[in-house]
């Protein structure tokens, strides 16, 4: 393998920067040679982890590749995680699929659940929670903007030991898949 002697060319060549950069007489024993001394180990600490990662991707070569997927999997799930632009593009869609069918011919539950965005949007009680990688969707009991004190109370708020009970969607992947759920059958046929 090439890349086993990496770390000695790493260090061939980090001796040979070391030997041409000289700090000047007038930097020694000041803040600019300690600063010098902070980032010269930081660069060595981190070039020997890479060193020591490319080492043991070859020594291990499955548990690399299941690091480096699932590494890649967060990452493509962070750059797919959907805002408050998708949600409003979507419930609108949605919306209008809604809007086409007669109202006798409503799926119920579909009807209900677009009624309950709504209501939330236009209350201004809707929140979202974005995660890195998902994002939560929530009905907050108070407006944004209520200066009330029951809306400003910390002991009023929603509290951590009940936020699962307003989450009322959640976004990954460039869906919102509580709603896409509701909406499968909206129509006649949803039985």
């Amino acid at each position: 393998m090439r890349l086993i002697p990496l770390g000695g060319r790493i260090t061939a060549m980090r001796q040979r920067i070391s030997e041409r950069l000289v700090l000047p007489q007038r930097f020694k024993g000041t803040i600019v040679e300690k600063w010098v001394t902070y980032w010269n180990n930081l660069v060595r600490d981190y070039t020997e982890v890479a060193v020591g990662v490319v080492r043991e991707s070859y020594a291990k070569p499955k548990k690399a590749l299941a690091y480096g997927t699932g590494l890649y999997a967060l990452y493509q799930a962070a750059q797919n995680n959907p805002g408050e632009e998708a949600f409003m593009t979507l419930m609108r869609r949605e919306t209008n699929k809604m809007i086409t069918v007669a109202p006798g011919q409503q799926n119920p539950v579909s009807a209900e659940y677009l009624l309950l965005l709504e209501r939330a949007i236009n209350q201004n009680k809707l929140r979202l929670l974005s995660l890195g990688i998902c994002t939560l969707l929530w009905v907050d009991l108070y407006d944004e903007d209520d200066c009330t004190y029951p809306a400003i109370c910390e002991y009023t708020n929603v509290g951590l030991m009940n936020f699962h009970e307003r989450v009322i969607d959640v976004g990954f992947w460039n869906q919102y898949w509580r709603l896409k759920w509701k909406m499968r059958n909206y129509d006649v046929n949803y039985l």
